[in-house]
């Protein structure tokens, strides 16, 4: 049959030898090229249960396969974006989010997940997205994943301490105080009465004003 047809190129169109099975090989790459999604089509339409994201799945993967035969309409990496859409997570708060939900996000265990919630809960929660980098041991990689499918809540307030009646142990338990600098608060606050502001611990020589500005939002002076 091969010989048939090597002899019938070559007579029709004059190939050399060489020309008529290069022309023989492109053939075959193209007939396999067409019946290999047709023999996908028949395999899963033949399974007995199937589910929503796999057909998805599938349908992208056979998309994908004419392309190659048909040409380059599809390129790989449009092919990879809509799978990824098809994966999409959704975005949830910070704040109130489990370890179960941050453990959806790629690059994010239980370890991490873990320190994540530890981390918040002992801020008092978080205020600004930059302040993820802040959690021990997330890659920049990391970082970009949870601030893209996470957000902080715009009615969110913080949990704050009470500058006059907190002791060492709750401020310094705080991510933004050091232990000498709980210590020098309480002493002050016993030698000279409660702060009248929170502004006021600026007049602490251990409290420099960039600790002042990041831990303000999680401290407050009743009056």
């Amino acid at each position: 049959m091969i010989a048939w047809i090597s002899a019938r190129l070559r007579a029709h169109f004059g190939f050399s030898k060489t020309e008529t099975n290069g022309t023989l090989v492109l053939l075959f790459l193209s007939g396999i090229g067409l019946l290999v999604p047709q023999g996908l089509r028949w395999y899963y339409d033949a399974q007995p249960t199937s589910h929503d994201q796999n057909i998805a799945f599938l349908e992208h993967t056979l998309a994908f396969l004419e392309a190659q035969v048909q040409g380059p309409k599809c390129p790989p990496s449009k092919l990879k974006r809509n799978l990824d859409h098809s994966h999409r997570l959704q975005s949830f708060d910070i704040n109130t989010a489990s370890e179960a939900q941050l453990n959806t996000i790629k690059g994010i265990g239980q370890v991490l997940s873990s320190r994540i919630v530890k981390f918040r809960n002992k801020l008092g929660g978080f205020i600004n997205q930059v302040q993820y980098q802040e959690v021990y041991g997330l890659s920049p990689e990391v970082v970009a994943r949870l601030k893209k499918y996470t957000y902080i809540g715009v009615d969110f307030q913080a949990s704050k301490l009470d500058i006059n009646k907190a002791n060492v142990q709750q401020m310094a338990g705080h991510p933004y105080f050091t232990y000498q600098q709980a210590q020098s608060i309480v002493h002050y606050r016993a030698q000279h009465g409660p702060f009248s502001t929170v502004a006021a611990l600026s007049t602490l020589v251990l409290i420099d004003e960039a600790t002042l500005e990041k831990i303000s939002p999680y401290l407050y002076a009743p009056q």
